[in-house]
């Protein structure tokens, strides 16, 4: 029996010296170093409208063990906007001992826009209609699109300027605002009009209608805002100028257009449309023109 037990110590002396020394060869063996990711430039310059791949262009890894990774360099994050179409992007790539290594470069869009929210209708309701509405019921008329994100319809807030709710007719500057996922705001006002159906002028205006109720143009770049009148409208009866039905005394009649935007300017601006029919009342339609970088 006692030969039998110094027996199972030294085997076990021994698996131990093996194990240990196995343990040595293994840490002295392991792949300690790190890949390393290279760019040839501190930015990477790519168009919204391009491939998924361009923002890798530049980039390098190698690993002392793998050798070339470059194919395994993956987008670990992306910051929102350090300035306008430009944010910073962060690499990451892992070798086969899953050690990894980062980057971090600017990326800029050269061909940037910032979310842009659009109105084809104009806000001009009956006090009678909007009585049980709330800021959902307006919202419905707007849309707004991101060239980054697509359609961003759902993101779009309403904010009623003044007291914030609508008590009788008259008009209610309204603020909307939508931001895309890279933290960029577009923030554009525009007005409510709420009129009272027993106002007898009321019933005798024409107001013109438009194309778009919010246009868009870069400084620099000036509209021609006659392009955008597309007819007249009273109550619900829409003339299109192009149209027969186009009652003969407004035919060949011509909207007056008060344009306040200074185009040079980045910013937002009103644009005034009024007509004023043979022995009738003046009614005027407001444009929101933003003026972009």
């Amino acid at each position: 029996m006692r030969k039998l037990r110094i027996a199972v110590i030294i085997i076990f002396i021994g698996a131990a010296a093996l194990f240990a020394a196995y343990q040595v060869r293994t840490r002295i063996e392991a792949d300690t170093e790190p890949p390393v990711i290279t760019s040839d430039s501190d930015s990477v310059s790519v168009s919204v409208e391009g491939e998924e791949s361009d923002v890798f262009q530049g980039l390098s890894a190698k690993d002392n063990v793998d050798g070339d990774i470059t194919d395994d360099i993956r987008v670990a994050s992306m910051s929102n906007f350090t300035d306008t179409g430009t944010r910073n992007i962060t690499y990451v790539v892992f070798d086969s001992s899953n050690q990894a290594a980062t980057l971090t470069r600017e990326l800029v869009y050269t061909d940037y826009t910032p979310p842009r929210i659009t109105l084809t209708e104009p806000l001009r309701f009956s006090l009678n209609e909007t009585e049980e509405w709330d800021t959902s019921d307006f919202l419905q008329y707007f849309k707004a699109t991101d060239c980054l994100d697509g359609d961003i319809t759902s993101q779009i807030r309403m904010n009623i300027d003044g007291n914030g709710y609508i008590d009788g007719a008259g008009t209610y500057p309204i603020t909307l605002q939508v931001n895309n996922s890279a933290g960029d705001v577009t923030s554009v006002p525009v007005e409510l009009t709420i009129v009272d159906p027993e106002d007898e002028q009321e019933s005798e205006k024409y107001y013109p209608v438009l194309s778009q109720y919010i246009v868009y143009t870069k400084a620099g770049q000036s509209l021609s805002l006659g392009d955008y009148v597309t007819g007249l409208q009273r109550g619900s009866m829409v003339f299109e100028f192009d149209s027969p039905d186009m009652p003969e005394a407004l035919a060949g009649t011509e909207v007056s257009i008060t344009d306040g935007t200074d185009y040079n300017t980045p910013g937002t601006y009103t644009a005034e449309f009024s007509y004023t029919p043979p022995e009738g009342v003046t009614a005027t339609t407001k444009m929101t023109v933003v003026v972009e970088e």
